[in-house]
């Protein structure tokens, strides 16, 4: 069963960056996949999606996963009723506001915390935050395109109090659909958000979020960031940037949770993923996200390949 797909979604950091399909074996071991450009993934989804079980939190820097102990399908996201409401990390979302924390959780979110904008291919935008340690990994498992950080806070409370206020005064939201984010990337060349106009908008929304944090950061104890800290895309990252900006990156014609898919793994960005189908020049981008809590087991397929025809300029 697949428990994450490429950059695990996971508000603590990893020793190591690089993308991977997180994978729980049949017998309850789990293992992962790096994907490395030229890496072959060829597997069958079975139905339905189950529950991934729950996660508490020791430390700033330790967390145990907890399998599922009935194995029972997922009821909400990727959890059942009993899990979602044992996972600890679901907590941090409302910690600023209720204050409850059992003490492993507190640890975590009492480090300093960055505050950050991000924008993505399709012209979508939105606040966020980071733990200090997870700087880098936070933005690449979000699938940015580009990003800065606005903020430095003392702690995960003050932090989010923040990124509440920029959502109410600033307008940025603070979430946006995967199934967007890999949707934005199969654009076009000369589409309403290429390389340069996202650029452009980006700067426009970091400008205006710092210039409201400029009348709040001292008030609150909150260290604003430099202003030219701006987040560097992951390698894994930039050939699937690449082929958007140059228009020749098509959408994955087949979704990913069901059926039988066989491809070479080109590229990832956050739970998109840049593939290769077998006679075909041009990349494609999948949503892998719908992957999560699937059951699958391997094969020596290769998906079906349409027709295709990179615009000329």
């Amino acid at each position: 069963m697949i428990k994450h797909p490429l950059y695990p979604s996971s508000p603590f950091p990893t020793q190591d960056g690089a993308p991977r399909l997180a994978l729980s074996g049949a017998d309850g071991t789990d293992h992962s996949v790096v994907l490395e450009p030229g890496t072959r993934l060829a597997f069958t989804v079975g139905p339905g999606r189950w529950c991934l079980g729950h996660t508490s939190v020791e430390s700033r820097t330790e967390r145990t996963h907890h399998p599922c102990p009935t194995g029972a399908a997922a009821e909400r996201g990727t959890q059942c009723g009993p899990c979602f409401g044992r996972d600890q990390t679901r907590l941090i979302h409302d910690f600023h506001r209720s204050g409850q924390a059992p003490p492993g959780l507190r640890d975590y979110l009492m480090q300093p915390h960055w505050l950050y904008v991000a924008g993505f291919a399709h012209g979508a935008a939105k606040v966020g935050t980071a733990a200090a340690p997870g700087k880098w990994r936070r933005l690449a498992e979000q699938g940015a395109v580009v990003a800065s950080y606005v903020a430095l806070a003392a702690d995960g409370r003050t932090v989010r109090v923040l990124e509440d206020a920029v959502t109410r005064e600033c307008g940025l939201g603070q979430a946006v659909r995967a199934a967007g984010k890999a949707a934005g990337l199969a654009s076009a060349a000369g589409a309403e958000y290429d390389a340069g106009a996202l650029a452009a908008a980006h700067r426009e929304r970091t400008a205006r979020v710092r210039e409201f944090l400029a009348g709040v950061l001292a008030d609150a104890g909150i260290e604003a960031a430099p202003f030219d800290e701006d987040w560097i895309l992951p390698s894994a990252a930039e050939p699937v940037v690449a082929a958007w900006g140059a228009g020749r990156q098509h959408a994955y014609p087949h979704r990913l949770d069901g059926g039988t898919h066989g491809f070479t793994v080109t590229g990832v960005i956050g739970q998109g993923l840049q593939l290769g189908l077998d006679g075909l020049a041009a990349p494609f981008v999948a949503d892998a996200s719908v992957l999560k809590g699937r059951r699958i087991s391997w094969t020596r397929a290769a998906s079906e390949a349409p027709a295709v025809q990179d615009s000329l300029f």
